[in-house]
């Protein structure tokens, strides 16, 4: 009899359990579904820290309904902080991105672009000398640590020196690239490259104008070798200009009007036969008189994508300055990786 109630009891225990189970399976499909959250909105402001240091900014976050939140500066960093405060460490475009979360995974995201541009932070302040040399300052509200020059167009190499002025010798009528590169207590860089001749500072006016050709590539201004390529600031790429008729020219027109002495040409990357060889240079004030300002025949490029500077005599300000390409190389195909415009120091 014992034994028996021993398996009964066992039964019962398993009768219930199973009982048990069942109870909870019913109570699963009766379950109230949880309350959704509010969702979030994703908002930020910020602001500079410091006048002398254009690197640094503070960020506030005005986000709602999230528990967490990720900010991505644009520079390979991110954080986690509510309200960061963040050091870029060089110059450039770079976008902020705020992403808000709750506590259900959903999500809201908001962007903004933060320009540090160098050309706007530094400057050479360059002095003729009676002795044919240049003394060069800075011209800077950032507070800079460290202050480097080149010679060139890049930051290699043992410095040329490591003081705020630097005296060098340019001789008249020549071109010289240097470079000034400065750094912050917090180490962020800023680095411009300025073209000099013995008058002082070569001022790159091309980006102040607009450009406009006589006829394009086959594909457009916006083609991989289309018009634009011309003034990119980048001589690997080049504008390319099929059918070459002899009446091609390319202009720049000014807000205000500018006065020029110079210009540079870059080579294209191959084909010396699509060269320019013979090209003028006008100018006017209202598109209908035009003054030649500079005029050359039989010019060639020692290799491909060599820059050549050119300069003429020009003390009157014009808003549009237009170049006659008039002859190639030997090729019916047109080429050219650059072409910038210079405003020159006046006596």
């Amino acid at each position: 009899m014992a034994i028996m109630k021993i398996k009964w009891n066992k039964l019962c225990m398993f009768g219930s359990l199973m009982a048990v189970l069942y109870v909870g399976c019913k109570d699963d499909k009766k379950e109230v579904p949880e309350p959704e959250e509010p969702k979030p909105t994703a908002a930020f402001t910020y602001k500079q820290v410091a006048d002398d240091d254009p690197f640094t900014f503070a960020f506030t976050n005005q986000a709602t309904n999230f528990n967490v939140v990720r900010w991505e500066f644009g520079d390979d960093s991110s954080s986690v902080e509510t309200s960061p405060e963040h050091t870029f460490l060089k110059t450039g475009t770079f976008t902020v991105m705020m992403r808000a979360e709750n506590g259900q995974q959903y999500w809201a995201q908001r962007e903004n672009i933060i320009k540090i541009n160098p050309d706007s932070l530094m400057e050479m302040d360059p002095h003729r000398k009676g002795n044919g040399t240049l003394d060069i300052g800075i011209l800077t509200g950032v507070n800079l640590s460290e202050v480097k020059w080149y010679s060139g167009e890049v930051a290699t190499g043992e410095p040329l020196s490591t003081e705020r002025q630097i005296n060098i010798p340019v001789e008249a009528g020549k071109f010289e690239n240097y470079t000034l590169q400065g750094k912050t207590p917090k180490g962020s860089v800023l680095q411009i490259t300025r073209l000099l001749t013995n008058l002082g500072l070569v001022r790159d006016a091309t980006d102040n104008g607009v450009l406009s050709v006589s006829r394009d590539n086959d594909g457009g201004p916006d083609a991989g070798e289309g018009s634009k390529k011309l003034v990119d600031g980048d001589r690997n790429s080049k504008f390319l200009q099929f059918n070459y008729a002899g009446d091609l020219w390319f202009q720049l027109e000014f807000y205000d009007p500018v006065i020029l002495g110079g210009y540079t040409f870059t080579s294209g990357n191959d084909a010396p036969e699509r060269d320019p060889l013979d090209w003028r240079l006008e100018a006017s004030t209202d598109g209908e008189t035009w003054d030649v300002l500079d005029e050359r025949t039989g010019e060639k490029f020692d290799s491909r994508n060599f820059t050549r500077t050119f300069i003429f005599e020009n003390t009157k300000a014009y808003n549009l300055y237009r170049m006659y390409v008039t002859k190639l190389n030997g090729a019916g195909l047109f080429q050219m990786s650059e072409w910038r415009v210079l405003s020159l120091p006046q006596d």
